[in-house]
């Protein structure tokens, strides 16, 4: 004979729930929603948080911006490593000085085609075109419509 045991549906059991353990996300994104929340996940790879004693620096860490009545809140999960403040120091080598720019290296370069260009569009021979298009710093346009409507 069969064991009549073993065909039983099995009825759900109540899952006991770990001390200190969250609503499911799916329910708490709802419930947050609710009540005016606006969740969004940031795409961090590194957060500091600089103290007077202490510095904190988690790598990879998953940051939630959630706003709620004007407030911003940050939510950052992920394992800290404690570094002393002096041991985190910018060196003079690693910082850039910018230099302005100086108007001789912003000069268009001029190719070939744009000079046949510009001689084809407005029936001109190669040079006035190229001179034209010195004068207009290379703005191909303006060369065509300055060579078509001169006098």
């Amino acid at each position: 004979m069969q064991n009549k045991e073993k065909n039983k549906p099995k009825r759900p059991q109540l899952v006991k729930k770990r001390e200190g353990q969250q609503l499911g996300s799916r329910q708490m994104r709802r419930r947050m929603t609710q009540q005016g929340i606006d969740m969004e996940q940031i795409d961090a790879t590194r957060v500091v948080i600089e103290g007077s004693d202490k510095t904190l620096i988690i790598e990879q860490p998953e940051v939630i911006r959630m706003k709620q009545a004007g407030q911003e809140i940050y939510q950052i999960i992920g394992q800290a490593e404690e570094v002393s403040p002096e041991a985190i120091s910018i060196e003079s080598d690693e910082i850039e000085e910018f230099q302005p720019v100086e108007e001789s290296e912003l000069k268009p370069t001029i190719t070939e085609n744009d000079i046949m260009l510009v001689a084809t569009q407005a029936n001109v021979d190669k040079q006035e075109a190229e001179s034209v298009l010195k004068e207009c710093n290379g703005d191909i346009a303006k060369a065509i419509l300055f060579l078509k409507n001169r006098p």
